[in-house]
């Protein structure tokens, strides 16, 4: 099999799958492991893939949005690792900004059946229906619910949000990088994410550790205004 041909299976596997082992990879191209590393190589070098141990990943479009579905099936017990390290960071008294997403999602889980008497501040309608424990005290944010990502956001949301402080707030993220901070693909989620963490004592920014290294379209913080919860 020629390398072209190699490589465009390859490409259009992990369009399907997003992410494959070197063992799901070897039949694609009915080669050996050292073919299939330097291809991998070279995919990565034309900014195609990014390579990740035992594997390789499809990189994203700087302005593709996951579903919420579709982001719910991903990474499942490295997000549930980071909920909860989010949560040792809770204390009792708490008022606490909760960003819509699926790690947040599993943190609100975790919240709910904390027995901590807490106030949660969320622009998502999914997190409102996780947190129904009587020690809550349960605000959601107004405003156009976006579908894709169940998140509230417009203007009508940030005016709220600007009336509240908070202690801490977590806040998900489509990409971290070290020198660009945190990022995604969404400018009014972008909005929302940036002002609630201008509005908290203590920011955490929750991501698993694919999205690390990765860019995405909008910058929401700097890397000094935030601290990385990862797996």
């Amino acid at each position: 099999m020629l390398a072209n041909e190699r490589k465009k299976n390859i490409t259009d596997y992990l369009k399907n799958r997003k992410r494959a082992t070197i063992e799901e990879l070897l039949p694609v191209i009915e080669g050996s492991i050292s073919t299939l590393r330097r291809d991998l190589n070279e995919l990565e070098k034309e900014k195609i893939l990014r390579r990740v141990h035992g594997g390789a990943e499809l990189l994203q479009d700087l302005t593709e949005e996951l579903s919420i579905f579709e982001k719910t099936s991903k990474n499942i017990q490295e997000k549930e690792k980071i909920a909860a390290k989010a949560l040792l960071k809770i204390k009792d008294g708490d008022i606490i900004f909760l960003d819509a997403g699926t790690t947040t999602g599993i943190l609100a889980d975790l919240i709910n059946h904390s027995q901590k008497y807490l106030t949660v501040v969320t622009n998502s309608v999914t997190h409102l229906s996780k947190l129904t424990d009587e020690k809550l005290i349960v605000y959601l944010l107004g405003g156009r619910v976006k579908k894709v990502t169940d998140a509230i956001v417009g203007s009508q949301t940030l005016a709220q949000l600007s009336n509240y402080q908070f202690n801490l707030a977590f806040i998900g993220a489509n990409a971290i990088d070290e020198i660009h901070g945190a990022m995604t693909p969404d400018h009014e989620e972008a909005a929302v994410k940036s002002l609630a963490i201008k509005q908290s004592q203590k920011s955490y920014v929750l991501a698993d550790s694919s999205k690390i290294g990765q860019m995405s379209f909008i910058k929401f913080a700097q890397p000094d205004e935030f601290e990385l919860l990862t797996d």
